[in-house]
């Protein structure tokens, strides 16, 4: 049977896996593991997706990816196309680096997306390799702990937990010392065809709606605001035009959890600004 078709769309937040053909392993060593990061960070620089957590281990790696706007399987085959090229190139051999396609679950709400990430940062510890998350090197949990400026987008998480810095970070550390109920890693999904499961009464509108965006401005405002608007701007001016890209977006099908993320808002936040502003 031939492989089905992706369902795929941007602007979505993705819990991807990818793993070394036949199980074998793809990051022999440190340096690989560091070549694969800068990979990623390129990138992400390049094609404009954001990243808010990964693990490396020896045989697989998990990412929590959001795409904006390009395609999931656009961004994966350049990120597992590069690395491949690299791998095979240094350890002089020919052939599949990664077993078959990606595996993805797309992220449908906050809880889900906190869980995937704790289930992410504690893979070390679930393998053995190590008694605590923050042992661990190349997981991104250090820049949610220290705040170091990289490319990891640790903000959308933190502002969920708390707008004071110091209480956002208690909280996390307090969340990701906590037990994982779900076996991410064993969902039985290929590709994004999660997305078709999870979504498959919406499927037709979502592949037709436009870009958030597209969105954005179609409520009448002007570029200066949609960059203070998607900065986190909240400028009692800029309200209305909130309120309308929200609506619109939610009548679009995006859920509140793409729409903030989109302008750098927790979805809580969104729901709270709706309420607040039932007769804009």
């Amino acid at each position: 049977m031939g492989r089905s078709t992706r369902a795929d769309h941007t602007g979505g937040i993705y819990h991807v896996i990818a793993r070394g053909n036949n199980k074998e392993v793809i990051f022999h060593e440190d340096k690989d593991k560091g070549y694969f990061l800068s990979l990623l960070k390129k990138s992400c620089e390049a094609m404009g997706y954001k990243v808010y957590g990964y693990v490396l281990m020896n045989n697989h790696y998990h990412i929590l990816i959001q795409t904006m706007d390009k395609m999931l399987q656009e961004v994966m085959h350049k990120i597992n196309n590069q690395y491949s090229k690299y791998f095979n190139l240094k350890y002089e051999r020919v052939g599949h680096v990664f077993q078959g396609r990606y595996k993805s679950s797309i992220i449908q709400d906050e809880t889900y997306m906190f869980n995937v990430l704790r289930y992410i940062h504690q893979n070390p510890m679930k393998a053995g390799i190590c008694r605590k998350i923050q042992d661990y090197a190349w997981c991104s949990d250090k820049y949610y702990r220290t705040y170091i400026n990289n490319f990891i987008d640790t903000s959308l998480i933190m502002e969920m937990l708390s707008k004071d810095p110091k209480e956002a970070g208690k909280k996390y550390a307090k969340f990701m010392s906590g037990h994982c109920d779900e076996d991410y890693d064993k969902i039985d999904i290929v590709g994004d065809e999660a997305y078709m499961i999870l979504y498959d009464s919406r499927k037709k509108q979502i592949t037709s709606r436009k870009g958030l965006d597209e969105i954005l401005l179609d409520t009448g405002i002007s570029v200066d605001d949609i960059n203070l608007i998607k900065a986190g701007s909240r400028k009692r001016r800029l309200t209305p035009y909130k309120v309308k890209y929200i609506r619109n977006a939610l009548e679009n099908n995006y859920t509140f959890i793409e729409i903030g993320a989109s302008i750098h808002t927790s979805s809580s936040s969104l729901q709270e600004l709706l309420g607040r502003y039932r007769n804009y």
